[in-house]
């Protein structure tokens, strides 16, 4: 076998040419050749144009990294300012509200005020009175609720138990208040017992918000 012809010999070689000469820098290794020889006459072997290609592939690659490290970065910066202004238009807004809840002062109602009112007097018949003024709350609950028949017995038997967990409370402080109607006078009550159907009624309103 004839020796090969040395590496830094040859010139002006295409890319057949820097194949071949390839694998001929691969055998003489083989035959004895230390890898940093071949690789030394394999650079040298390169003609100018394939430094240059090479070169400006280099560069390309270069310019290239960093459009697209720039790319991502500003991606990143835009995509944290979108869900830092959709964090403040959905998240703030209710917490706003939530504080804004929480420092204003309870609605107060009305009717439950003199209703309070009624059943803190020393007087019987306010204690009456107050009974009679919960009675027609419980019936603008039921309507409102689009209950419509004509007296509150009827509303109450149309009511599912399920819609309505203090039926039983509303029943029972209902069959007093028509007590007290029919009555008018004659029926007797207590203090403790007219607060306790004031508290009836009072289970009934709290279910429903409605104090």
């Amino acid at each position: 076998m004839q020796p090969a012809q040395p590496l830094d010999a040859l010139h002006s070689y295409d890319l057949v040419s820097l194949i071949t000469a390839l694998i001929k820098a691969a055998y003489t290794n083989t035959a004895g050749q230390n890898w940093a020889d071949t690789w030394h006459n394999f650079w040298l072997l390169l003609p100018d144009y394939a430094v240059t290609v090479m070169l400006r592939l280099f560069s390309f690659s270069f310019i290239l990294s960093l459009l697209l490290i720039f790319v991502i970065v500003w991606s990143a910066n835009n995509l944290m300012r979108i869900r830092r202004q959709m964090h403040e238009a959905l998240v703030l807004p209710e917490q706003k509200m939530v504080r804004e809840s929480k420092t204003m002062a309870p609605v107060v109602n009305e009717k439950w005020q003199k209703v309070l009112t009624h059943i803190n007097s020393a007087n019987s018949s306010d204690w009456k009175l107050a009974i009679l003024e919960c009675d027609i709350m419980l019936a603008d609950i039921l309507e409102k609720m689009g209950y419509l028949q004509e007296s509150i017995s009827e509303k109450l038997k149309s009511i599912e138990p399920s819609d309505f967990t203090n039926i039983e409370a509303a029943w029972e402080a209902h069959k007093i208040r028509n007590q007290i109607a029919h009555e008018g006078s004659d029926f007797l009550i207590n203090e403790r017992e007219a607060k306790r159907v004031i508290g009836l009624y009072e289970a009934v309103f709290r279910e429903f918000e409605f104090i």
